[in-house]
């Protein structure tokens, strides 16, 4: 990760708006107590100490604009914010409490809004500025004593934030997975398979269309009761493994719920697609399913298929024409490829192609 990487804000939106609350809490505080008392620092350095402040105020309004394309501009900001506070405080010989605690506003910052070596880089430079006011207007006994407050003060803030930043990070990226990924095979969710099937509907209409398998294990439920429900999660761990390896890396495998699987094929005839269900027939025919030690069985699928447009012109339709199939395929006596019926391929909305 480059250098710039590492000094993007996590969340454009909310960083723009803690920049901007940020910066103008400090510029207005700064402007407000350099006019109310000009004699204390004279007024050149009153009118560079505004200057200062309101260019600091520009650059806050420039990066509500920033997005992706100024990556430069959320990397230099920040310690230009710093060189800023330093500038003024010496400028000021203000080296009091008051001043010093600017230099936690881009700290804050970045503990919120920078992942670790961009926080770590921000923060060092906040107390690099702090260490350089205090040893230029301090006695070095005293500036030793105040640097080193602020310093473990915001080395230990954003030490704290970072971590518990990461944290959620993690917890966020556990949840969407969990989301996404089902925990027993592997497979993605319904949501997204029906992500993928928006996605494939929208480009099919120009090309081969879009075929869905639907698909359970034939008396699943006689082999939870003679194996117990470990061989039966076993058995779909092993089914979701060899539907994997037998389909192109383009298809969405889904586990619907129980034992029912599904196979979105985008770009796919439905003469393909037959041809696709008629190998899982015999590719699952063929697999020995060890569920135990010392316990092999065989099992077979009922499979439905159905085809845009062949069968469907929506996704609603086609689930609908894919379940109709395997209705089709379980009645008829299991172990078997089910087609659309024909009542269905009738439905009006299907007539008006």
């Amino acid at each position: 990760m480059t250098a710039l990487a590492h000094m993007q804000p996590r969340d454009v939106a909310t960083a723009t708006r803690l920049v901007s609350t940020l910066t103008a809490v400090g510029a207005g505080i700064t402007v407000l107590f350099a006019v109310l008392t000009p004699g204390t620092a004279g007024l050149p350095t009153t009118v560079v100490t505004i200057a200062i402040s309101v260019g600091l105020a520009i650059g806050a309004l420039f990066l509500r604009r920033a997005t992706g394309e100024h990556r430069l501009a959320w990397s230099v900001f920040p310690f230009l914010a710093v060189i800023a506070i330093t500038l003024l405080d010496v400028l000021t010989r203000d080296a009091s409490a008051g001043s010093q605690v600017f230099f936690f506003f881009p700290a804050l910052y970045a503990a919120s809004q920078l992942r670790r070596h961009g926080a770590a880089a921000l923060c060092l430079a906040a107390v690099a500025g702090d260490l350089i006011v205090v040893f230029t207007l301090l006695p070095p006994r005293t500036a030793v004593v105040q640097g080193s407050y602020l310093t473990g003060a915001v080395v230990t803030t954003v030490a704290l934030l970072v971590l518990a930043g990461e944290r959620q990070e993690q917890l966020i990226s556990q949840l969407q997975r969990q989301a996404a990924i089902d925990p027993l095979t592997g497979l993605v969710t319904r949501r997204v398979l029906d992500s993928a099937a928006h996605s494939a509907l929208n480009g099919a209409a120009s090309g081969s269309g879009t075929a869905l398998i639907l698909l359970d294990v034939d008396n699943f439920k006689q082999i939870n009761d003679q194996h117990g429900h470990p061989a039966g999660d076993e058995v779909l761990i092993r089914l979701a493994a060899l539907l994997m390896t037998s389909t192109r890396p383009t298809d969405t495998i889904s586990r619907m719920g129980g034992d029912e699987i599904a196979v979105l094929m985008a770009g796919c005839s439905e003469a393909g697609a037959a041809r696709r269900a008629e190998q899982i027939l015999w590719d699952v025919r063929a697999h020995t399913f060890a569920v135990a030690d010392g316990v092999d069985i065989t099992v077979s699928v009922s499979i439905g298929l159905a085809h845009v447009p062949t069968h469907a012109l929506d996704l609603r339709s086609l689930y609908a024409a894919a379940d109709a199939a395997l209705y089709v395929a379980k009645r008829n006596g299991r172990d078997q490829i089910g087609t659309c019926p024909a009542e269905l391929k009738s439905h009006p909305a299907m007539e008006q192609r």
